[in-house]
């Protein structure tokens, strides 16, 4: 169920307001951090929820707030008041208003238009200290971090994620910190310190993108032109078991000097994970998971990069860039594949 009302998402979008006046992060004592089981009350003319609607609100470490699907994050300081701490969501057309973060004791949450009129308020008690959000599965990560991937993806590739503002709001989709982007079909969602995209030209299943660190880097890089610093990931052990492996990305062909690209997906159910992070064993595992492909010669490998390897209790993932020649019917084919592998473990 949507608890906010999304009537005002489209006007709130078509808005182009002057550049945002630089305003200073708020921090959210530790104190307030917890869930709380909230009420709204005092609804006005416009308000997004009726009297009476209750929600379970987290108040997360660095500020962030779960309610229902959604995920508000990065506070200011409030212009008139010390004692709050303001999160504007642009998509839905609100800012929300938390106080008393001087005193370090949960008041309210005001619910106000993004023209500052009040629209009612949440009040309510904590429950627990607990800070994990149930639809995200976990307790919100670096939410500055994230806010990055959005904000710089939209710079970038502004005609595959069209947002009009800069917006601090997420929704939470299948445990993923999600924004869709409705007149693409788009969607980039991150989940376990990994990006993906979704829909549109990238097809129906998710597309790992990778880490959140170096997708971070080479956003930031796209968009300043600066040169990218790969982000080295740390190496753990890698726990044995049976996994299912996921290759994705894009892979571009050059025939009689002409170059096309297109994605590439592949699954495979049951495989056991790599022996080690070295760049020697992850070709090869790279090697042996394209065998069975089709028009596929795996002795024609050249060129590899291996990167952004990032090991868990239940995952593996890394990033592979390599060089391929086919020939078919006398006609030779370049290829270059940019792609990852995700092992997840059963």
């Amino acid at each position: 169920m949507k608890l906010f009302n999304r009537s005002l998402v489209a006007a709130a979008m078509l808005l182009s307001g002057s550049a945002a006046l630089a305003q200073t992060a708020a921090t959210i004592p530790a104190s307030m951090q917890g869930t709380y089981n909230v009420t709204f009350g005092s609804a006005q003319p416009g308000a997004p929820l009726t009297n009476g609607t209750t929600a379970t609100m987290v108040i997360a470490p660095g500020g962030a707030i779960c309610i229902a699907e959604y995920l508000f994050s990065n506070p200011v300081q409030a212009d008139n008041s010390t004692a709050e701490a303001v999160y504007t969501s642009a998509a839905l057309g609100l800012k929300l208003r938390l106080s008393n973060i001087q005193s370090g004791s949960f008041n309210e949450l005001n619910v106000m238009s993004s023209s500052d009129a009040f629209l009612g308020q949440l009040s309510g008690s904590k429950v627990s200290n607990e800070t994990s959000c149930a639809m995200l599965g976990g307790t919100p990560p670096d939410m500055s971090t994230i806010a990055d991937i959005f904000k710089y993806a939209e710079q970038a590739y502004a005609s595959l994620f069209p947002n009009a503002q800069v917006d601090n709001t997420f929704e939470i989709i299948d445990g993923f910190i999600a924004r869709s982007y409705a007149s693409t079909g788009t969607y980039i969602g991150i989940r376990n310190g990994t990006v993906y995209v979704l829909g549109g030209e990238f097809g129906n299943q998710p597309v790992t993108i990778g880490t959140v660190a170096n997708t971070r880097a080479q956003l930031i890089s796209t968009v300043t032109g600066e040169p990218v610093t790969p982000v080295e990931e740390p190496k753990v052990d890698i726990p044995s078991g049976d996994y299912k492996l996921t290759i994705s990305g894009v892979v571009g062909a050059t025939v009689f000097g002409v170059t096309t690209s297109s994605n590439f997906g592949l699954t495979i159910d049951s495989i056991e994970a790599p022996d080690s992070t070295t760049v020697e064993e992850l070709e090869k595992d790279v090697k042996d998971a394209f065998k069975e492909v089709e028009n596929v010669d795996v002795a024609t490998f050249t060129d590899f990069q291996i990167s952004e390897i990032s090991v868990g209790d239940n995952r593996v993932f890394f990033r592979a860039q390599f060089k391929a020649t086919t020939t078919s019917s006398g006609v030779t084919v370049n290829q270059s594949y940019n792609i990852t592998y995700e092992y997840l473990k059963k």
